[in-house]
């Protein structure tokens, strides 16, 4: 027997958050004496929302009506209502996820997701959901390799290593693309507290040229190589899957 379910997920990332909601088609494939075993048949994508920067009051809180704002105006866009929502998700990762309000922003947005999940994506949940979502355990699986997959976010990069198509191994670094904000007269306007202690010479309003960057930017891909040198010896790093970009 078939059901379909409108299911929305609502990410809230270190840099953006975004909206999508789907229409999933379920099949129970057990026969009507058994227990129920439930299956995903179908998925179809039916709105995609714009990416919007993650709002924020300071470093060290969400502006949670900001975020709210963002998601109440998409479900307008999207021509559905909150009531039609069955099923679905809200998710804070990476940097945002450390936030002191990040729990009462998410029970905020909780009537926006049906019956729903509302999980901070710790490091390792973070990092599985992200090759999956990639299709990383499919292309091991069915190539019979290894594979290790980084996902480079703003705050932070997530390492999930798949071997035959099982999962060996994850890993999480404070290395991102927003851990140093630049307005446009290159002036510093935000530095996480990690790359202060490490380039104390950086602080906020200070004028830089990309010249004085390159040392942050070093250091970070630096670290990334090492974390992949540790996890790995003999395999190719493939992102998307089958295009290699790096070989220890």
């Amino acid at each position: 027997m078939k059901e379909q379910l409108l299911s929305v997920g609502i990410d809230i990332g270190t840099s953006t958050t975004q909206l999508v909601l789907s229409r999933l088609t379920l099949f129970n494939r057990a026969n009507p004496f058994s227990i129920p075993r439930i299956e995903i048949a179908d998925k179809e994508v039916v709105y995609r929302s714009e990416i919007h920067f993650t709002p924020l009051l300071d470093e060290r809180t969400i502006d949670a009506q900001g975020v709210r704002d963002i998601v109440e105006a998409e479900y307008r866009a999207s021509g559905y209502d909150k009531a039609q929502v069955q099923t679905g998700a809200v998710i804070i990762t990476g940097e945002t996820a450390r936030k002191e309000n990040a729990r009462q922003v998410l029970e905020s947005l909780s009537g926006f997701a049906g019956d729903f999940v509302v999980a901070t994506a710790g490091p390792d949940l973070e990092s599985i959901l992200a090759a999956r979502g990639a299709g990383v355990d499919e292309y091991s699986r069915e190539h019979r390799c290894r594979l290790l997959h980084f996902d480079i976010g703003g705050g932070t990069s997530n390492l999930a290593l798949y071997d035959n198509g099982e999962l060996t191994a994850t890993g999480c670094f404070d290395v991102g693309g927003r851990l140093i904000k630049v307005d446009g007269n290159q002036t510093i306007t935000y530095i996480t507290p990690r790359l202060r202690r490490m380039f104390p010479h950086l602080e906020v309003g200070k004028r830089v040229t990309e010249h004085d960057l390159v040392p942050v930017v070093e250091a970070l891909t630096q670290a990334l190589e090492q974390a992949a040198g540790r996890v790995c010896s003999e395999f190719v790093m493939c992102y998307p899957p089958g295009i290699p970009i790096l070989a220890p």
